[in-house]
This record gives structure tokens, C-alpha cells and sequence, in this order.
């Protein structure tokens, strides 16, 4: 969001609209400010990776606060456990009342081989 504000730069008086000389003062030396404010979220996310004795990655897990691809605020959970051969992922978007929607949800075996090889390396 931003707003325009001007100032006299003789007197220091602070206006809202353009005019060609200060309402206070009658001065012509005028400044134009542009105002520019934002609200930033922060968000926290939390990611580990569990390997066995011989250092192979039997587990990874993530869990973290986004934003959706719908543009809305968004909580994300992700296990994936290779020896345990499981994916385990559920996600939930905020609607507008402030309840939380899920809108994706998996609990399911690997597929193969494959994929568990692919997954350790993610």
C-alpha cells in the first residue's frame, strides 16, 4: 500500500493534496513523499533427515508454514520413510473464517525400489 503526502520544504507543513504552493505559508518549494507500506509474515519450518550406522538416509521428514498455491497461508507435513517403505504427506489451507482445510492428503507404501533410492537422495 502506498499514499502520497507533501511536505513544505520551507515551513515543514504536511499536506495530502497537490497544490502548487503550501496552504500554510504560501511557499512554492514542495516535496512529494510516497509513503510505501507492507505486512510480512514470518514462518517457521522444520526439516531432518535420519541416517542409520552406515550413513544411508532411512528417513526424511519437513514440516512448515507456507503459502498455498492459491496464495493463502498453509501448513505442510512430509515423512517419507524409506525404511519403513511409507510416504506420509497432508497439507492444510486457512480460509477466510480462520478454520483450516485440508487440501491434500497421502499415507501410502513407496512405489518401488526406485523411488526409495530417489528418495534418499532428495
Amino acid at each position: 500500500m502506498s499514499t502520497d503526502r507533501y511536505v513544505c520544504l520551507e515551513c515543514g507543513e504536511e499536506f495530502s493534496k497537490a497544490t502548487k504552493s503550501c496552504p500554510k505559508c504560501g511557499s512554492n518549494k514542495i516535496s512529494k513523499r510516497v509513503i510505501v507500506s507492507d505486512t510480512i509474515k514470518i514462518r517457521t519450518g522444520l526439516k531432518l533427515t535420519v541416517k542409520d550406522k552406515s550413513k544411508k538416509i532411512t528417513r526424511k521428514y519437513l514440516s512448515r508454514q507456507k503459502v498455498s498455491k492459491h496464495g493463502k497461508e498453509a501448513k505442510e507435513e512430509l515423512t517419507i520413510d524409506i525404511a519403513g517403505n511409507r510416504k506420509y504427506h497432508h497439507v492444510e489451507e486457512q480460509e477466510k473464517n480462520g478454520n483450516w482445510k485440508v487440501v491434500h492428503h497421502e499415507d501410502k507404501p513407496l512405489k518401488d525400489e526406485k523411488t526409495r533410492q530417489k528418495a534418499r537422495h532428495m
